[in-house]
């Protein structure tokens, strides 16, 4: 892993630095900022869900299947989560059936595709769940 890339995706970009990702809405265009503040809000769901967290830092992280996040802001503007690799190797067809088949239960299930996906510590684990299911852009504006 380079120690820093940067990543643009259609909502939010995402600035790796170590072994850190930092997720902050795009400024592409006024859609994907609000829908990037959106999905970081949706993310921070499950930092906050998660035993709370924000409030005791030093808890466990308990879902496995999704990669840590370190740091929501209230404000759907930053969310620092664990970096994964996202190098695919022989056995990741098998991995990623089973990771498929896990987040059945969740509201980012459809959302699941190779590109959201990476290895951290030698588990595929969820990278991108911040799917919120989605708003028509004509009624958000564009």
């Amino acid at each position: 892993m380079n120690f820093i890339e940067v990543k643009h995706g259609s909502r939010r970009t995402v600035f790796l630095i170590g072994n850190k990702a930092f997720k902050i809405p795009s400024l592409k265009r006024y859609v994907s900022f609000i829908r990037g503040i959106e999905e970081n809000l949706e993310e921070r769901y499950w930092y906050s869900a998660d035993g709370s967290r924000k409030r005791n830092p030093n808890q466990e992280w308990t879902i496995p299947n999704l990669a840590e996040i370190h740091y929501a802001d209230r404000f759907g503007l930053l969310v620092v989560m664990e970096r994964a690799n996202t190098n695919k190797p022989f056995h990741f067809d098998y991995d990623f059936k089973k990771l498929k088949e896990w987040t059945k239960s969740y509201n980012f299930h459809t959302d699941i595709n190779e590109s959201n996906v990476g290895y951290i510590n030698g588990r595929l684990v969820v990278i991108d769940y911040g799917y919120f299911g989605g708003t028509m852009d004509c009624y958000i504006g564009t």
